[in-house]
């Protein structure tokens, strides 16, 4: 089935994708501007006309990444108990503003280092996260008061259910005129007044290891730009991107879901993965690296005793190789009829070698390959 028309009979908004690594190699102001020329103007122009503006970057925190401002240190802040880095934020709930840093895998927090503790100089942070949007668009719209005409929606300030209802019934009655947040605000939400949908990056997720990374750009970008235009007056969208000629933004952009669509399954096809083929991921984790490796060599020996028709990729070290303090090793098993996976897992679970728990996790039909 294919809905060829916007229900019920609306037009579709006007998409515009914006390069922004031009836009801000054209700017003079030597700040990092989150918010580019394009999207500032028609975001004044849009309160201009008392409409609303959405606007997503599916990032939270201040920025993603703090470093040395030596050129000469390599020095970086990353999780002491995961292969990953730590994400500032800012609080400004007390009196004075403490920045903090997080790692989003283990939740380890730790106040902000103010030099670095290799040669001593002082620390910096560079990336992008919906607090420093937050704090941007309070520099550019002084009409835009926090909690007040502002609202920033993400896994930080809305912490039950009740709050985010209250945040979209706020912004249905108007109270709200620019709601801000990651990709809780970018599906389903039906609000006739949004006239300019905005996406600050469309591009933080293109880069992660997984083979839906397209997928799930395109879905973010289609999704969120079909929030605007909901009522009688037209509705517009702003991509900004720094790679603006991918397939999944632009066809996204131009509404084109049948070449997407079509391109993707081919890729898929031809490197024989999901949906043409079922899979199941298993993941082991053991706080010793050496450990961990033997054990998942020796788990995919033995499953190779059986496996039949079904396929087996690994053991390989996961894209974040290491969790609150556990090192982790993955293996595949790709088959083309769910029945043969489960025959390998059934064996397998017969034999003893699938014992769940800390230490091994199955994940069928993975959603994720993080």
């Amino acid at each position: 089935h294919r809905l060829t028309k916007r229900a019920p009979g609306l037009n579709t908004p006007k998409v515009a994708v914006v390069d922004f690594g031009e836009e801000r190699r054209m700017t003079r102001d030597r700040r990092i501007n989150l918010i580019g020329p394009t999207l500032r103007e028609a975001m004044q122009k849009c309160f201009d006309d008392g409409g609303q503006v959405l606007l997503l970057l599916n990032r939270r925190g201040y920025a993603n990444y703090i470093a040395c401002t030596d050129p000469r240190c390599d020095w970086s802040l990353t999780c002491t108990e995961c292969d990953a880095g730590m994400v500032c934020h800012v609080d400004e709930s007390g009196i004075s503003r403490r920045s903090y840093v997080r790692c989003h895998h283990c939740l380890a927090e730790q106040l902000l280092p103010k030099n670095c503790p290799d040669c001593g100089k002082p620390v910096t942070v560079f990336g992008l996260g919906t607090q420093r949007v937050e704090e941007e668009l309070t520099r550019l719209f002084p009409s835009l008061v926090e909690g007040k005409t502002m609202l920033r929606v993400d896994g930080d300030t809305m912490q039950t259910a009740q709050h985010f209802h209250d945040a979209l019934e706020r912004f249905g009655k108007g109270e709200i005129r620019c709601l801000m947040g990651t990709q809780m605000i970018a599906k389903g939400l039906d609000f006739p007044n949004v006239r300019l949908v905005g996406v600050v990056s469309a591009d933080t997720a293109l880069a992660l290891p997984d083979f839906r990374a397209s997928e799930r750009t395109f879905q973010l970008v289609s999704q969120v730009s079909g929030r605007a235009g909901r009522g009688e007056k037209p509705g517009r969208a702003i991509i900004q991107s720094f790679e603006p000629e991918t397939p999944a933004i632009r066809l996204a952009a131009s509404h084109d879901f049948e070449k997407f669509a079509a391109q993707e399954l081919d890729d898929r096809r031809q490197f024989r993965l999901p949906p043409y083929r079922r899979m199941a991921r298993l993941i082991l984790r053991h706080p010793g690296e050496t450990e961990c490796t033997e054990r998942s060599e020796a788990l995919a020996a033995q499953l190779r005793t059986f496996l039949g028709p079904v396929e087996l990729r690994g053991p390989s070290v996961c894209p974040i190789a290491r969790i609150a303090g556990k090192y982790r090793r993955q293996i595949e098993l790709l088959a083309d009829h769910p029945a043969e996976i489960s025959r390998v897992l059934a064996e397998a679970r017969s034999r003893g070698l699938l014992k769940l728990g800390e230490e091994l996790a199955v994940d069928v039909d993975p959603l994720s390959a993080v």
